[in-house]
This record gives structure tokens, C-alpha cells and sequence, in this order.
């Protein structure tokens, strides 16, 4: 089957949704030590990175070749989050990042996705601001360096001659920036549409 060009960035798209799926496998099999450490955690590395390759490349080529679709202003934001905040979990889940942290970043995007939706009702569109863009660069490239250093440290065990709690502040300081993107992007936003909440339906 040959994609038309209008279709190659949706397809990226969906296969980014399509990664999740082994990235839940393999960290299913990692917490009941039915695989190794550093072979799970390499190949979520592996697929994640790739989910967000195909992030970059889709939104790319939908700009370069001008078929943004209604589609790809739904689903890759969504794609995006599900990878993300799937991994999240998982990491945390290892107590490789801070649950506290994974659970405001759910409950934020929860409150403006909804809050997005409403807008969109009332046909409403509020443009996504540059911080909400940096926050998920920042959550990409934190995810990234807690993959990096956990492998690593599963091999050299470096992180003994460090107190633990540290050596889990360092792995996440990315993190935690994209966190206070989180909440200025989403304060900015609702800063925007709070006018609009009580407004009816044109």
C-alpha cells in the first residue's frame, strides 16, 4: 500500500499510538522480573525515542506540505500525552521519577483538555501557547536523560556512591522544569479562557 502525502503525517501519527503499546508490555514484564533491567529499559528507550522522532517529523511534514488535518490537530497532541504520561507512570512506578509530580502533570492536562473541549463547543479555539510546547519538550528530553541514566547505573552502579534521594532529584531536574512549564502554560490558559467559560453558544 502506498500513502498519499496527505496521509504520511497522520500515519506517524497513529504508529507513535502504536508504540505505547510495547512500552506497556515491556514494562509489564520488567516489574514481574520476567525481563532484565537494562534490556527493558533500553528498548522503552528505543520506542519512546522514536514515538517522539515521529512526533517532530509528522508535525514537520504536515506544515511543509500544508495538510494539517483535523485528525492531526486531535490525535498528535493525544499521541503525544499517551506516550508520555504512560511512561511516566511506568518510571515512576520504578521510582525513577516522583509520582507527586506524574500525578499534578494527569490532573493539569486533564483540567485544560476538558476546559479545551468546553471551547471547542462553544466553537471557541484557543492556540496551544509556546510554554504548553516547551513543557512537552522538556517532559521528552527528562524522559530521555532518566532512560540514559538508568541504564547506565543499572550497569555501573554509580548512583551508590550517591544519597538516593539526590540521585533522583539530578535524574529529574528536567522534569521538574517541565513541570513549572506545566503550570505557567496552564495558568496562561485559563487566564485566556475565563471570559469565554460562562459564555453561550453562538
Amino acid at each position: 500500500m502506498i500513502l498519499k502525502k496527505t496521509n504520511i503525517p497522520n500515519f506517524l501519527t497513529i504508529t507513535r499510538l502504536i508504540f505505547v503499546i510495547p512500552v506497556i508490555i515491556l514494562f509489564s514484564l520488567l516489574l514481574e522480573n520476567k525481563i532484565g533491567t537494562t534490556l527493558a529499559l533500553s528498548l522503552n528507550l528505543l520506542f519512546f525515542a522514536l514515538a517522539m522522532l515521529t512526533d517532530y517529523v509528522d508535525g514537520l511534514l504536515a506544515r511543509k506540505w500544508k495538510v494539517v488535518s483535523t485528525f492531526g490537530k486531535l490525535f498528535d497532541p493525544l499521541a503525544d500525552k499517551i506516550m508520555i504520561t504512560t511512561t511516566l507512570i511506568f518510571l515512576a512506578t520504578l521510582n525513577l521519577t516522583y509520582v507527586f509530580l506524574v500525578v499534578l502533570f494527569i490532573i493539569r492536562d486533564l483540567v485544560v483538555d476538558g476546559s479545551r473541549n468546553l471551547m471547542a463547543a462553544k466553537n471557541i479555539s484557543i492556540a496551544a501557547s509556546i510554554w504548553g510546547k516547551l513543557k512537552t519538550v522538556f517532559q521528552s528530553a527528562g524522559i530521555l536523560i532518566i532512560f540514559v541514566v538508568a541504564i547506565a547505573n543499572s550497569e555501573l552502579q554509580f548512583s551508590n556512591n550517591l544519597n538516593y534521594d539526590l540521585y533522583i532529584f539530578l535524574i529529574n531536574i528536567i522534569i521538574i522544569i517541565a513541570y513549572v512549564f506545566s503550570i505557567l502554560s496552564g495558568y496562561l490558559y485559563f487566564k485566556t479562557v475565563l471570559p469565554y467559560l460562562f459564555v453561550k453558544k453562538k
